[in-house]
């Protein structure tokens, strides 16, 4: 483990570079010092980031919240199903000079999950918030398990906007089962989705557990699209809709779109420049990989056509919750484009 440094409240408010990592014993968390650089590179900012090389810092709990009382939280997010091109979007987004791009934060998900020693949200959202230069907006990717923090940080105030990532549910199944890694962590999340999923529908007439593989990764898609859709119902003027897929085939629309909804659009020569530049064609966890629209309409091809009776077995599966439950068939008619 990395040598730690006391971090003051001061320094934690003056700027992003030390970042709140984890909570330790005795009311303090562990922090590690990032520059922008290093917040461009990351994919995810959690332990990960720890390792040779790394500078650890520590600080109270109580001088957390006292830097967090002297900042504002006006950040936008991005929140999303997982595995529908969030990180892609908030690549794009954070090569633009408006914004400062985070992505996937461990200590949202403490907060969500209320880990012990877990701050308060509203002191997390604020430490989030920090941004570089004061002309700068942050745009957070929250993790995909962390849907129900939407409506709450939404609530928080009009600032705050969001966009809400999806792949309709055929093309969800395909591109899970596609890979050996999302099919493992979707088998991992499972049970902690399914409960999540009978609380929010009760134990009513819609409740029959997953039995097979494509049954589950349809009830994990239930699982977030649920929770942005009673999100949407309250606060759905400030948010956007992105269907991954239609993203990909229209990529300068959407990104105008997005755009528009967290803030005033540049002009379209710079969305253009981002749409023609090299993230659009690599894989935005890995971009040593290539990674496009055509190759991912060629991936889902394969995995409808290997998987068919699994696809087949989650598609029937949640439209039998659909037909016995309103929120579930709302957000089926959300991911179809219905939004009245």
């Amino acid at each position: 483990m990395p040598a730690e440094q006391h971090v003051t409240a001061g320094e934690l408010a003056s700027s992003p570079a030390w970042l709140p990592l984890e909570t330790l014993p005795a009311a303090h968390l562990r922090l590690i010092r990032l520059d922008e650089a290093a917040y461009q590179a990351a994919s995810f900012l959690d332990q990960r980031l720890l390792g040779p090389g790394s500078v650890a810092g520590s600080c109270s709990t109580r001088e957390l919240e006292a830097a967090a009382a002297g900042l504002t939280a006006h950040a936008h997010w991005i929140f999303h199903i997982g595995h529908v091109g969030s990180t892609l979007l908030s690549r794009l987004l954070g090569a633009h000079r408006s914004f400062f791009a985070l992505r996937e934060p461990a200590l949202l998900r403490a907060v969500s999950t209320s880990a012990g020693g877990a701050p308060a949200l509203e002191v997390a959202l604020a430490l989030l918030a920090r941004t570089w230069r004061v002309d700068q907006r942050a745009v957070i990717k929250a993790t995909s398990f962390v849907s129900e923090l939407a409506e709450p940080i939404l609530a928080g105030g009009p600032q705050r906007a969001a966009i809400f990532m999806y792949a309709q549910p055929l093309a969800y199944l395909s591109g899970i089962l596609a890979g050996a890694n999302s099919r493992a962590e979707t088998r991992l999340l499972a049970p902690a989705r399914l409960a999540r999923l009978t609380r929010r529908l009760g134990q009513g007439e819609w409740h029959r557990d997953p039995v097979s593989e494509g049954e589950h990764i349809a009830m994990s898609w239930l699982c977030e699209l649920t929770a942005l859709t009673q999100a949407a119902a309250r606060f759905g003027q400030r948010v956007l809709w992105v269907d991954f897929d239609g993203f990909l085939a229209h990529p300068l629309a959407g990104l105008q779109a997005v755009f528009r909804t967290l803030g005033p659009a540049p002009d379209v020569r710079e969305i253009e420049s981002l749409v023609a530049g090299p993230m659009m064609r690599q894989y935005s966890k890995a971009p040593e990989h290539a990674y496009d629209a055509a190759l991912r309409q060629a991936v889902l091809r394969e995995a409808r056509s290997e998987h068919a009776a699994e696809i087949d077995r989650g598609m029937r599966w949640l439209e039998r919750i659909a037909g016995r439950h309103p929120l579930a068939r709302r957000a089926l008619e959300v991911s179809q484009g219905v939004r009245a």
